[in-house]
């Protein structure tokens, strides 16, 4: 691999401009990148917007003689690669693991082919190929890197070995994304802060993907090793800028190490003409830079002028953020008890709190101790199920800002150590086609295979190739299932059947395969004879353990083989017609209880039927479901929606990353649901109910919330439905008691402002106060050199006062204003703006200013802009700081021009939703006044 030095990276960029008239450029590599997704994917396993589990069945070839089933395919945390990067797309691949669920494959004459249960130490993986996209919020004005499952233009599953089989796997992982909520499609990979008033404030950008140097050479280690490249566009440089040269463009993360670990994961650049800049505003574009839930922040180690300005850095965790190891594992059933442990910058944490839940069952969670992190599986026969997703969960709060921490991992619980792939093959007498098994341990000791009784198994590790006996080999029937066993050296044991036959099947069983029977459980197994008369002779026999009664196949309490296989034969008189056989994998497991029908299915609001249309305020809504036996899991519940009564369409989902249905006069989204709560203010009712805890949910009804948000104009009807676990949909309009099943929401029209809701007041915070009270033009004669806060408040409809919950200042910071238009005028005055925003700590202390009036500071000996508040602003507060001088000549600020000919745009959304597209200015020809009206939009 060709050295990519921080020098070299130097010595290029002294050659020019590498930013092609963009603003800045950043660059963040793979690793990093693929340690924020990592996050992203453990975190949404504490809410509702986890990938759920995928079952169904797809044609395997082009033919359609082949078909695969999938069984509760659990996909892993996602990789990141830029093999298809080329610096002029936003091209690269996400790779998903599989962790567990099961995959067979069969043809359709000659039945199941082979089948296996999937574990993550197997390798199998779903791969996609997919473009970045850009997604800018209109209120919070953040613009996200991000990667869209759903937009994928190639998708690859390597369950099945053919390509074309791969190809078709993968057609049925797109559907499936697209069938999915867009909560759960997205992923962000970077943020940029598109809200401030400098020339170096980013406006804009396009996100491009480019490929390490030397990773495109056959073999090369690093082939999949990239950057994603961001060009930004900044306040002062309107136009944009040029796509690079994939030829010319250096790649900018440097590979220098430091102690044998990279150095740097990110790089930003400025361009030349901003160099100049200080270093307060450099700072600030540096400050622009930001990644989901603020759990990675940017660090600068060095910064060069070659040219352009060049800031070399890492993507690192922020020392706030907690983490839990491990953070996915794989653990059996009735295993040693697993040590848990919180940590934050490396160290441990004290004071924290655990808890464990089921996503996939109700009672095998195991338990957690809640001060000491130590989880206790449930044992093998009480697991369940096949496999358990547990989510473990820690909670701290910090002592210095009482702020609340929570943090998850995921733990899967099976009932085996051990797995071997494939679990189930068919194979006929004399095949040259031979079987490779392989095994996994999760105590990664040496294995030992067993001896087949038919056929040859020449073993190498964890891996065992079997040939099948000869054409003219001895043999006891006509179908025989050979079992090969596997043992570690802790004593955990796994089998792998072999159904060996001397000919075709010639009679279809259904189901031919049954890939999980709990023990004592039955099956009813049917062979497909409609040409055979009903008086021929049918004979069911089992090969191996249980037992069969006209077809009826029930397995037995205690299995000690993995496989049984059923035998059906046709006789009529000595003459044998028709013979075929199923295949049953046993479970040593007793199957956790169940249900079959709803009871009740209502829906209600939790405080009113109506919410403003304004995007934003959030209609409560509350799910009370009762079944005739067990409760919902948590997967049931998770995937509760709403759907329009008259269309029975899904009803869309507030777009992932965003807090409703954003301000768009063209938008054509009139309604839209989620299962998270925002935090804009209800609409008046009775208030909700507190949520229950884990205790006593358990007692209760499911009782699923979900919020509601619109920008219709008429009410309309839903209902819900969520999908059972055998993925049956279950809705709340059709069950005993539907008529409390369907909800009509009315839209109530968001409020209309008028300027004499607003108050614009002023109070006098330093300069002194003059004798004839604060509406006289004293406070202004008397001292020249003053601060005034006016204060923005609103009142709907006069009467009900609100607090902001956004507030974006587009265009000037900051406006000014001499006392006259001569100019050796020396009155002058300035404004800038404070909101305390919830989701900044320390904003309620800090006074903003336009960067063109910065830049302009040295207007005076004294002059100093002051950046802390005279008193702090409480939450969801609004003001504009009004600065007078005495000292500042007209003349020689030229400069400020640009700050005397437009008000502040000012965009506030208020505590209920509304929105307030505001500008101020100075009242006419006066220096000492603010007056406010209405944008034109």
């Amino acid at each position: 691999m060709a050295s990519n030095s921080l020098a070299s990276i130097l010595e290029k960029m002294k050659s020019g401009s590498i930013t092609e008239k963009w603003g800045a450029v950043c660059a963040f590599d793979r690793e990093r990148l693929n340690r924020v997704l990592q996050q992203q994917w453990i975190e949404i396993y504490d809410g509702t917007q986890y990938l759920p589990v995928f079952s169904g069945q797809m044609d395997l070839n082009e033919s359609r003689t082949e078909f695969g089933v999938l069984k509760d395919v659990l996909l892993g945390k996602p990789l990141l690669s830029f093999e298809p990067a080329a610096l002029d797309n936003s091209r690269a691949v996400l790779t998903l693991s599989i962790l567990g669920g099961t995959f067979t494959a069969n043809e359709i004459d000659a039945g199941v082919l082979y089948s296996y249960t999937i574990t993550e130490a197997q390798g199998y993986t779903l791969k996609v190929v997919l473009d970045l996209s850009l997604v800018v919020g209109v209120v919070d004005r953040l613009g996200r890197v991000t990667l869209d499952l759903s937009k994928g233009t190639q998708f690859m599953c390597n369950l099945a070995g053919p390509a074309a089989s791969q190809k078709k796997l993968g057609e049925f992982f797109n559907q499936c994304f697209q069938e999915l909520p867009l909560e759960r499609q997205v992923y962000e990979l970077g943020i940029l802060d598109l809200k401030g008033g400098s020339d170096l404030t980013p406006t804009n950008f396009i996100v491009l993907t480019q490929r390490a140097p030397g990773a495109e050479l056959a073999g090369a280690a690093n082939s999949a090793d990239g950057a994603v490249v961001v060009l930004v566009q900044l306040r002062g440089s309107p136009l944009g800028g040029d796509i690079p040269s994939k030829d010319y463009f250096p790649y900018l993360i440097p590979d220098d190490e430091e102690n044998g670990v990279k150095k740097y994961s990110a790089t930003l650049v400025l361009a030349r003409e901003y160099v100049s800049r200080s270093d307060d505003e450099k700072l600030e574009l540096i400050r622009s830079l930001l990644f989901p839930g603020e759990k990675n922040v940017f660090v600068e180690h060095s910064r060069h002028v070659p040219y352009d300005m060049v800031s070399f850095g890492s993507l690192d965790p922020s020392r706030t953020t907690i983490t839990i190891e491990p953070w996915i594992h794989s653990l059996k059933a009735g295993a040693e008890p697993l040590q848990y442990r919180a940590l934050r910058d490396g160290m441990p944490v004290t004071g924290v709190t655990w808890s464990v839940s089921s996503l996939n069952t109700n009672g095998s969670s195991g338990q957690i101790d809640p001060g000491s992190g130590l989880y206790r599986p449930v044992s093998a026969q009480a697991i369940g199920k096949d496999s358990v997703r547990n989510i473990v969960t820690a909670s701290y709060v910090d002592p210095v800002n009482n702020q609340t921490h929570r943090v998850s991992a995921l733990l899967l619980v099976t009932p085996e150590a051990m797995t071997v792939s494939p679990g189930y093959v068919s194979r006929h007498l004399g095949d040259d086609d031979k079987v490779t098994f392989v095994a996994t341990a999760l105590s990664g000791s040496t294995l030992t295979w067993s001896t087949p009784e038919y056929g040859s198994l020449v073993a190498t590790g964890n891996t065992a190739v079997y040939t099948p006996p000869a054409k003219e080999a001895p043999f006891p029937d006509n179908f025989v299932l050979q079992t090969i066993e596997v043992r570690d050296q802790t004593g955990e044991t796994v089998q792998a059947c072999v159904m060996l036959s001397k000919f075709d099947a010639t009679l279809a069983i259904d189901p031919p395969f049954v890939s999980s029977l709990a023990r004592s459980a039955t099956v009813t197994l049917k062979d497909l004879s409609d040409d055979v008369p009903v008086e021929f002779e049918r004979r069911w026999q089992v090969l191996g353990e249980g037992s069969v009664v006209d077809g009826v196949f029930t397995a037995p309490a205690n299995p000690i083989r993995a496989f049984s296989a059923v035998k059906c034969e046709i006789w009529w008189g000595t003459y044998l017609v028709k013979t075929g056989f199923s295949v049953v994998r046993l479970s040593n497991i007793d199957v956790e209880a169940s249900w079959t029908e709803l009871t009740r299915f209502s829906l209600s609001a939790l405080r009113s039927t109506k919410a403003f249309a304004n995007g934003y305020q959030q209609l409560p809504l509350e799910a009370r479901i009762e079944t005739d036996g067990a409760r919902l899991t948590k997967d049931e519940e998770n995937s509760l929606k709403l759907v329009y009564v008259g269309s029975n369409q899904e009803v869309e989902a507030v777009p992932a990353l965003q807090l409703g249905i954003e301000y768009d006069p063209g938008g054509l989204v009139r309604w839209a649901q989620t299962r998270e709560e925002n935090r804009f203010k209800p609409f008046p009712g009775v208030a909700a109910q507190a949520e229950p805890d884990e205790e006593a949910r358990a007692e209760l009804p499911n009782r699923v919330n979900l919020f509601v948000v619109t920008r219709a104009s008429q009410p309309e009807k839903f209902y819900a439905q969520f999908t059972r676990a055998d993925g049956v949909p279950k809705r709340s309009d059709v069950h005993p008691g539907a008529e409390d099943g369907i909800i009509e929401l009315v839209p109530e029209p968001a409020p209309t402002p008028v300027l004499e809701d607003y108050t614009l007041s002023r109070r006098r915070v330093a300069g002194g106060s003059g004798p004839g009270g604060p509406d006289t033009n004293d406070d202004f004669d008397w001292h020249l050199n003053t601060t005034d806060y006016w204060d923005l408040s609103y009142k709907r409809g006069g009467t009900v006062g609100v607090t902001f919950e956004t507030a974006d200042v587009a265009g000037l910071n900051s406006i000014v204003q001499w006392e006259s238009t001569f100019e050796n005028e020396r009155m002058f005055s300035y404004t800038g703006f404070a909101y305390n925003n919830l989701l900044l700590p320390g904003d309620q202390n800090l006074m903003k200013y336009d960067f063109t009036l910065t830049t302009q500071a040295g207007m005076a000996p004294s002059f100093l802009l002051k950046t802390d508040l005279e008193q702090p602003l409480a939450e969801g507060r609004f003001l504009i700081g009004l600065f007078r001088r005495d000292d500042v000549l007209q003349s020689a600020k030229s400069g400020l021009t640009s700050l005397k000919r437009s008000p502040m745009r000012v965009v506030l959304t208020d505590n209920e939703g509304n929105r307030h597209a505001l500008a101020v200015r100075f009242e006419s020809s006066d220096r000492n006044r603010l007056k406010l009206g209405f944008l034109d939009e």
